[in-house]
Protein backbone atom coordinates (compact mmCIF):
# COMPACT_ATOMS: atom_id res chain seq x y z
CA UNK A 1 0.00 0.00 0.00
CA UNK A 2 3.06 2.14 0.88
CA UNK A 3 4.14 2.43 -3.01
CA UNK A 4 0.79 3.02 -4.41
CA UNK A 5 0.04 5.85 -1.56
CA UNK A 6 3.60 6.84 -2.98
CA UNK A 7 2.56 6.24 -6.46
CA UNK A 8 -0.40 8.89 -5.71
CA UNK A 9 -0.15 11.75 -3.60
CA UNK A 10 4.25 11.92 -3.65
CA UNK A 11 6.53 11.46 -1.24
CA UNK A 12 5.84 12.93 2.27
CA UNK A 13 8.82 15.07 2.06
CA UNK A 14 8.97 15.51 -1.98
CA UNK A 15 8.22 17.56 -4.65
CA UNK A 16 4.33 17.23 -4.75
CA UNK A 17 4.19 17.97 -0.70
CA UNK A 18 3.35 21.70 -1.30
CA UNK A 19 0.58 20.92 -3.11
CA UNK A 20 -0.45 18.45 -1.54
CA UNK A 21 -0.75 20.41 1.84
CA UNK A 22 -1.92 23.27 -0.02
CA UNK A 23 -4.86 21.68 -1.49
CA UNK A 24 -6.06 18.96 1.11
CA UNK A 25 -4.68 20.58 4.55
CA UNK A 26 -2.45 18.09 5.40
CA UNK A 27 0.11 18.23 7.93
CA UNK A 28 2.84 15.98 7.13
CA UNK A 29 0.12 13.15 8.50
CA UNK A 30 -1.47 10.53 6.48
CA UNK A 31 -5.01 11.73 7.91
CA UNK A 32 -6.32 15.40 7.56
CA UNK A 33 -6.06 17.88 10.24
CA UNK A 34 -9.45 19.77 11.00
CA UNK A 35 -9.52 23.51 9.04
CA UNK A 36 -11.04 26.83 9.17
CA UNK A 37 -13.65 26.98 6.22
CA UNK A 38 -12.10 28.65 3.52
CA UNK A 39 -13.88 32.14 3.44
CA UNK A 40 -16.09 32.47 0.28
CA UNK A 41 -14.27 35.30 -1.16
CA UNK A 42 -10.59 34.13 -0.37
CA UNK A 43 -8.81 33.08 -3.96
CA UNK A 44 -7.67 30.17 -4.42
CA UNK A 45 -3.74 29.41 -4.39
CA UNK A 46 -2.53 28.41 -7.85
CA UNK A 47 -0.54 24.89 -8.58
CA UNK A 48 2.44 27.70 -9.48
CA UNK A 49 2.50 29.18 -5.76
CA UNK A 50 1.79 26.07 -3.96
CA UNK A 51 4.73 24.53 -5.75
CA UNK A 52 7.20 27.45 -4.89
CA UNK A 53 7.45 28.35 -8.28
CA UNK A 54 6.49 31.90 -7.67
CA UNK A 55 6.18 32.73 -11.38
CA UNK A 56 2.53 31.57 -12.98
CA UNK A 57 2.45 30.10 -16.49
CA UNK A 58 1.99 32.64 -19.11
CA UNK A 59 -1.78 32.68 -20.07
CA UNK A 60 -1.65 34.94 -23.46
CA UNK A 61 0.44 31.94 -25.07
CA UNK A 62 -0.47 30.20 -27.70
CA UNK A 63 1.71 26.79 -28.25
CA UNK A 64 2.91 25.45 -31.28
CA UNK A 65 0.35 22.40 -32.48
CA UNK A 66 1.08 19.38 -30.03
CA UNK A 67 2.16 21.52 -27.62
CA UNK A 68 0.99 22.78 -23.81
CA UNK A 69 2.08 25.46 -22.17
CA UNK A 70 3.27 24.39 -18.63
CA UNK A 71 5.36 27.13 -17.21
CA UNK A 72 6.68 30.47 -16.83
CA UNK A 73 10.83 30.66 -18.45
CA UNK A 74 11.67 32.06 -15.22
CA UNK A 75 9.86 29.56 -12.91
CA UNK A 76 12.35 26.99 -12.27
CA UNK A 77 15.85 27.61 -11.56
CA UNK A 78 18.09 25.08 -13.08
CA UNK A 79 19.24 22.13 -11.94
CA UNK A 80 15.93 21.53 -10.42
CA UNK A 81 13.69 19.37 -11.31
CA UNK A 82 10.25 19.32 -11.09
CA UNK A 83 6.99 17.03 -12.21
CA UNK A 84 4.18 18.12 -14.22
CA UNK A 85 0.91 16.79 -15.41
CA UNK A 86 0.46 17.28 -19.43
CA UNK A 87 -2.23 15.85 -21.05
CA UNK A 88 -2.92 13.28 -18.25
CA UNK A 89 1.11 12.37 -18.69
CA UNK A 90 3.67 12.93 -15.46
CA UNK A 91 6.67 14.34 -16.98
CA UNK A 92 9.06 15.69 -15.65
CA UNK A 93 10.60 18.69 -16.32
CA UNK A 94 14.51 19.62 -15.99
CA UNK A 95 16.14 23.34 -16.44
CA UNK A 96 20.00 23.02 -17.62
CA UNK A 97 21.22 26.58 -18.06
CA UNK A 98 18.88 28.01 -20.66
CA UNK A 99 18.04 24.65 -21.92
CA UNK A 100 15.18 22.85 -21.41
CA UNK A 101 14.02 19.20 -21.03
CA UNK A 102 11.33 16.74 -20.70
CA UNK A 103 11.46 13.26 -19.59
CA UNK A 104 8.66 10.41 -18.92
CA UNK A 105 8.54 10.94 -14.65
CA UNK A 106 8.30 7.71 -14.29
CA UNK A 107 11.61 5.48 -13.94
CA UNK A 108 11.31 2.29 -15.71
CA UNK A 109 13.31 0.43 -12.53
CA UNK A 110 11.11 0.46 -9.93
CA UNK A 111 8.57 3.26 -10.92
CA UNK A 112 10.16 6.04 -9.14
CA UNK A 113 9.34 9.74 -9.68
CA UNK A 114 12.06 11.18 -11.79
CA UNK A 115 10.85 14.43 -10.83
CA UNK A 116 11.31 13.97 -7.41
CA UNK A 117 15.33 13.23 -8.00
CA UNK A 118 18.37 15.02 -8.78
CA UNK A 119 20.17 16.74 -12.02
CA UNK A 120 23.81 16.99 -12.12
CA UNK A 121 24.49 18.61 -15.74
CA UNK A 122 22.44 16.82 -17.74
CA UNK A 123 21.40 13.79 -15.64
CA UNK A 124 18.79 12.95 -13.27
CA UNK A 125 18.97 10.33 -10.67
CA UNK A 126 15.46 8.48 -10.20
CA UNK A 127 15.06 9.13 -5.64
CA UNK A 128 13.91 5.22 -5.22
CA UNK A 129 17.36 3.42 -5.60
CA UNK A 130 19.59 5.85 -7.84
CA UNK A 131 19.28 4.79 -11.59
CA UNK A 132 20.72 7.84 -13.54
CA UNK A 133 19.46 8.84 -16.65
CA UNK A 134 20.72 11.34 -19.33
CA UNK A 135 17.54 14.11 -20.26
CA UNK A 136 18.83 14.89 -23.40
CA UNK A 137 18.15 11.23 -25.08
CA UNK A 138 16.51 9.40 -21.85
CA UNK A 139 19.61 6.73 -22.33
CA UNK A 140 19.94 5.18 -19.11
CA UNK A 141 23.95 4.99 -17.81
CA UNK A 142 22.75 2.13 -14.93
CA UNK A 143 21.40 -0.05 -16.89
CA UNK A 144 21.57 0.91 -21.09
CA UNK A 145 19.08 -1.64 -22.38
CA UNK A 146 16.52 0.77 -20.28
CA UNK A 147 15.57 3.93 -21.56
CA UNK A 148 13.30 6.60 -20.61
CA UNK A 149 11.00 8.44 -23.11
CA UNK A 150 11.61 12.28 -23.91
CA UNK A 151 9.54 15.10 -24.88
CA UNK A 152 10.34 17.60 -27.33
CA UNK A 153 10.31 21.56 -25.18
CA UNK A 154 9.60 24.65 -26.87
CA UNK A 155 10.27 28.20 -25.32
CA UNK A 156 7.45 30.14 -26.76
CA UNK A 157 8.02 34.19 -25.65
CA UNK A 158 7.96 33.48 -22.15
CA UNK A 159 6.22 30.04 -21.96
CA UNK A 160 8.00 26.59 -21.61
CA UNK A 161 5.95 24.39 -24.01
CA UNK A 162 6.18 20.48 -23.68
CA UNK A 163 5.10 18.78 -26.95
CA UNK A 164 2.49 15.86 -25.70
Amino acid sequence: MSLWKDLVFGREDGMRAPLRKAITGLLGRSEAAPSAPRPPDAPLQAAEKALNLGIEAPKDVTPPDGYEVVLHKDALEPGVPIEIIVAGKAIALCKVGNEWFATSNTCPHAEGPLGEGTLDGHILTCPYHGWMFDIRDGSCLTSPSDKVHTFSVKVVGDAVCVEV
